[in-house]
């Protein structure tokens, strides 16, 4: 979707087609945020284990200071803005697009398979 923004930010802008762009991104997170807290953060934090429990709370850091990124972005970027300095918008997203990144690299190379690890220690049989 971070794609297909910075191709709608190309002049000319279809200002309404961006907006759908940009309305839909923040939708996607709220609802990789709701999924992430049942299906990963959850059971990290209920397993007890120290070590999982702070990669939970890195997660949870990482994801409020990406909120907060956004929410400087938004409130930085209105579409009039956008249309001022459709460069300048374009580089900022590809910033935010860099952090995604790496909080998913973070999630992909430690989270995941934390929690992959819990799952598979629950699945094998007691002696």
């Amino acid at each position: 979707m971070t794609e297909a923004i910075l191709r709608a930010a190309e002049p000319p802008i279809d200002q309404q087609r961006l907006a759908e762009l940009r309305k839909n991104v923040a939708l996607a997170y709220n609802l990789f945020f709701a999924e992430q807290e049942q299906a990963l953060l959850r059971p990290l934090r209920q397993s007890g284990d120290a070590v999982l429990m702070a990669i939970a709370r890195n997660c949870v850091e990482r994801d409020l200071e990406g909120r907060q990124k956004g929410l400087e972005h938004y409130q930085r970027w209105t579409l009039s803005r956008i249309l001022e300095d459709p460069a300048g918008y374009r580089a900022d997203v590809r910033q935010v697009l860099a952090w995604i990144e790496a909080r998913t690299l973070y999630a992909e190379q430690t989270a995941y398979p934390a929690l992959a690890r819990l799952i598979s220690s629950l699945k094998r049989p007691t002696a």
